[in-house]
C-alpha cells in the first residue's frame, strides 16, 4: 500500500498518523475543515478540504482512495453523533471492500481479566461518558453492517506523552491493558497494521 487518506487530519492524533504514514512512505491526502491547520510540508503530503458529515463534500476528496484513516473525534461529555454520523458519511462514498479504520475508545468494554477495582471504575466511566460512547458503538455496529475491511481500534486513555514504541494490543478487546495510550503509539499501531488482514472486520485494544 502506497497511498491512504486521513479524515480529521488537523487533530492531534489526526496529525501524529499523517507524520507517521509520510515517514512510512506512503503518500498522504490529509482531509479537514481546515486542512491549512495542518502545518505539514511535504512533497507526498496533498491537503483537502471537505466537511466529514457531508458525503458530498467527502466525495471529491477521497475519490480514487481505497484506504482511509478516521481520526474523527468528540469533545466533552455531550450528545454526539461525529463518530457515527462521519463515519456514515464516509463510509457512503468508499467502494466495496476498501480499507478503512476508525478511532473508538477502549472504554467500551470491560477486560474479562479485570478486577473489581478497575470494573468499577470502568461502569463510572461508561456513565460519565455515556453519550460519545453511545455513538461510538452506533459507529461500530454500523461497520459491520459494510462489506469493508474495517478495523475499530480502541485506544484506552489518550495522552500527549511521547510515544514508547511498543503499543499491548488485544485484538477483540478482550485482555486487560495499561490505562493510557500515548497518541504516538496509536498513531504507530494504525498506520503499521494497514495491511494486517488479521485484524479485518475486528475491534482492537491498544495502549502504551
Amino acid at each position: 500500500m502506497s497511498s491512504l487518506a486521513v479524515v480529521a487530519a488537523t487533530g492531534r492524533t489526526g496529525r501524529l498518523v499523517v507524520e507517521r504514514a509520510l515517514a512510512a512512505g506512503h503518500e498522504v491526502t490529509a482531509i479537514a475543515r481546515e486542512p491549512g491547520n495542518l502545518g505539514l510540508e511535504h512533497p507526498r503530503l496533498i491537503r483537502r478540504s471537505a466537511d466529514a458529515l457531508d458525503p458530498e463534500s467527502l466525495r471529491g476528496a477521497l475519490a480514487g482512495h481505497e484506504v482511509v484513516v478516521s481520526a474523527l473525534g468528540s469533545t466533552g461529555r455531550r450528545p454526539t453523533t461525529v463518530y457515527s454520523a462521519g463515519t456514515a458519511s464516509i463510509v457512503s462514498v468508499l467502494p466495496p471492500g476498501a480499507r478503512l479504520v476508525v478511532i473508538s475508545s477502549a472504554g467500551l468494554a470491560t477486560p474479562r481479566d479485570a478486577g473489581l477495582g478497575t470494573r468499577a471504575a470502568s461502569r463510572i466511566l461508561r456513565w460519565v461518558l455515556r453519550h460519545p460512547y453511545a455513538d461510538m458503538v452506533r459507529m461500530e455496529e454500523l461497520l459491520a453492517r459494510t462489506g469493508l475491511a474495517w478495523t475499530a481500534v480502541r485506544p484506552s486513555g489518550l495522552t500527549d506523552r511521547p510515544g514508547t514504541g511498543r503499543a499491548r494490543v488485544s485484538v477483540g478487546s478482550a485482555e486487560r491493558l495499561g490505562p493510557r495510550t500515548a497518541r504516538a503509539d496509536l498513531a504507530a499501531y494504525v498506520v503499521d497494521h494497514l495491511d494486517d488482514r488479521r485484524i479485518f472486520g475486528r475491534v482492537v485494544a491498544v495502549s502504551s
